[in-house]
């Protein structure tokens, strides 16, 4: 049995954008770099054998790196 999921409150967070371009770069940065993390840990956890983890994790690479190719023809 499971417990019962609790939901909390919102949280109001009150977010400095960079206004240079240097800053905008660098937070753009870090930010693929937590969702590139966080995506690969989440395969990691995966209940699969390690191959299907690997083509899992090749095709997110080929769909952004589609989509990056996109955005920069646009």
């Amino acid at each position: 049995m499971r417990g019962i999921a609790r939901k909390s409150a919102p949280i109001n967070v009150i977010v400095h954008y960079p206004k240079a371009e240097e800053g905008k770069r660098e937070l753009a940065e870090r930010v693929a770099s937590v969702h590139a993390s966080l995506v690969n840990q989440h395969i990691k956890k995966l209940n699969c054998p390690s191959d299907q983890k690997v083509q899992l994790l090749d095709a997110v690479i080929k769909s952004t790196s589609i989509e990056k190719a996109g955005e920069q023809t646009s």
